[in-house]
C-alpha cells in the first residue's frame, strides 16, 4: 500500500492508531461479551481510538460524526473511520449509498473498521475502497463489504475507475450502470432509478399492471413497441426484456405480460387494398401508432441506443424505429411490412 501524509502525521501512523484501537477493543469485547448494538460499537470504537491516540500527532483530533454523516469518525481532519459491524461469522455487510451525499468534506483518506461477532470475536480494517465489492440496491444503489476480499478485486478494479475518481463524478450512478449493463444477460435488466430526484422517485410498493391507470398502460405498450422491436420477432424470449422494463420503469408486475400485446389470436387487416390476416400484436402497433409517434419524440437517444443495440441514433428517430421493426418482424414483404401497418394508425403524413 502507497502511504500519504498529511501536515505532521503520516499514513501509517494512522494505521498504527487503528491497529492500536483494534487490539485494545478486542481485548475489552472478549472479556465482556455482552450484545453489542450498531451505535454502541461505533461509539465503543471512537472512545478507544481517542484513548490510543493520546500521545501520538492524533491526540485531541479524533472526533465522532453525526449520526447520519460518511464517515462514523474523523481524525486530523483528514482521516476517516467508517464503522460496520456483523453478528454473523462473515465479513459481509452492506455499506453507504454510492452516492455519498452525507459525506464530511475534510475525510479524504477512509478506511473501514468492521467487527464480526459471529463465532470467534474479531475485528478488521482496511482501506475503504479495498473492501468494496460489488453494488446492490436497497432503496438506492449501495456499495457491498468484503473485509476478506482479494486485492485488486474490488468494485472500483471492476469498473476500471478508481474510488477518489468515481466519488467525485457529477453522476457516478450512470458509470456503474454502464459496467453493470454490460455484464446483463438477455432478458435481464437494472432495475434502480438514475439519481435521488424527486421528479423520478418511485414508491417502494410492487404493483400488479392491472393496476396501473389507463396512461400508464398505454404508455409503457408504447415504449415496449419502441425499445423492444424483437417482440415482433419468433424467439420465444422476446418478451423477456419488456418484463424487465415494466419492473424497472413503472414497479410493477405482470404474471401474463405476452397477453397484453397478444390476445385476441390473428386479425384481419386491410392492406394496399387487401385483407390480410395478421397475429393481434400488429392491431395492437396500429392502435397504439399516434402513442408511438409522440413517445419516441420524448425518448432521449442515449435511452435509445441503449435498448436498440446500436452504435448511433439518428436524427430521424422515427424513421430508424421502422427499419428496426421490419429487421425483427417475421412478416412476409410481399403482403405488408410491420412499418406500412403502423402508418396505418396515424394516416399518410409526413414524418419530421
Amino acid at each position: 500500500m502507497i502511504y500519504i501524509k498529511r501536515h505532521d502525521v503520516e499514513e501509517k501512523d494512522f494505521v498504527a492508531l487503528l491497529e492500536a484501537t483494534k487490539q485494545s477493543l478486542l481485548d475489552s469485547l472478549r472479556k465482556d461479551k455482552k450484545e453489542i448494538s450498531f451505535s454502541s460499537f461505533e461509539t465503543l470504537v471512537f472512545e478507544h481510538m481517542v484513548k490510543k491516540a493520546t500521545g501520538t500527532g492524533f491526540e485531541g483530533t479524533v472526533a465522532q460524526t453525526s449520526t447520519y454523516a460518511f464517515p462514523d469518525i474523523v481524525a486530523n481532519k483528514f482521516f476517516g473511520v467508517e464503522v460496520k459491524h456483523t453478528i454473523k461469522d462473515h465479513w459481509n455487510s452492506t455499506d453507504n449509498s454510492v452516492l455519498e451525499s452525507n459525506r464530511i468534506d475534510e475525510a479524504e483518506r477512509i478506511y473501514m473498521l468492521f467487527g464480526k461477532f459471529g463465532g470467534t470475536i474479531d475485528i478488521r480494517y482496511r482501506l475503504y475502497q479495498d473492501c468494496l465489492v460489488e453494488v446492490s440496491v436497497t432503496h438506492s444503489p449501495r456499495y457491498r463489504i468484503d473485509m476478506a476480499l482479494a486485492n485488486g478485486k474490488s468494485i472500483f478494479d471492476k469498473i476500471g475507475v478508481d474510488y477518489d475518481t468515481l466519488r467525485r463524478q457529477k453522476n457516478s450512478i450512470n458509470t456503474i450502470k454502464d459496467y453493470y449493463r454490460k455484464q446483463l444477460k438477455d432478458g435481464e435488466e437494472l432495475w434502480w432509478i438514475d439519481q435521488d430526484s424527486d421528479d423520478k422517485a418511485v414508491s417502494p410498493i410492487i404493483k400488479p399492471f392491472r393496476n396501473l391507470t389507463r396512461e400508464e398502460k398505454d404508455n409503457f405498450i408504447a415504449e415496449c413497441f419502441i425499445l423492444f422491436p424483437e417482440m415482433f420477432g419468433k424467439s420465444t424470449a422476446k418478451f423477456e426484456r419488456a418484463a424487465a422494463y415494466l419492473i424497472a420503469a413503472y414497479n410493477a408486475v405482470s404474471a401474463n405480460l405476452r397477453d397484453t400485446f397478444t390476445a385476441g389470436g390473428q386479425i384481419e387487416i386491410k392492406v394496399k387494398g387487401k385483407k390480410i390476416i395478421l397475429p393481434q400484436i400488429y392491431s395492437n402497433l396500429v392502435t397504439n401508432a399516434k402513442n408511438i409517434e409522440q413517445r419516441i419524440k420524448q425518448l432521449d437517444s442515449k435511452t435509445l441506443k441503449y435498448y436498440w443495440r446500436v452504435k448511433k441514433v439518428e436524427t430521424n428517430k422515427l424513421q430508424q424505429w421502422k427499419k428496426l421493426l421490419d429487421k425483427h418482424a417475421k412478416l412476409d414483404p410481399k403482403h405488408a411490412k410491420p412499418s406500412e401497418l403502423f402508418t396505418l394508425g396515424y394516416g399518410k403524413k409526413k414524418n419530421k
